[in-house]
């Protein structure tokens, strides 16, 4: 028995060093997942696991107060992946 026509082959494609530095630029604007997911032609859930996977707490000095925020880069995103 042949199986040949019963599976489709995939066409997914690693995001690029460009992608990700839009999605950089994109939260910087301050849009949302989904709609970076939209203007780059991705699955949402392709966006947000990139989001988490290049995210960096960062620590913030401000009048000799430490405040920590959770900030997105590029870069990052790519050497963990």
């Amino acid at each position: 028995m042949s199986n040949i026509n019963s599976t489709r082959k995939s066409s997914y494609s690693h995001l690029s060093a460009t992608e990700r530095g839009e999605i950089a630029a994109y939260l910087k604007m301050g849009k949302k997942p989904v709609e970076i997911a939209r203007l780059l032609g991705r699955h949402c859930s392709t966006i947000c696991r990139e989001i988490k996977r290049g995210s960096v707490d960062q620590v913030k000095d401000k009048n000799g107060k430490q405040t920590f925020f959770n900030a997105y880069f590029a870069d990052s995103g790519q050497r963990v992946y």
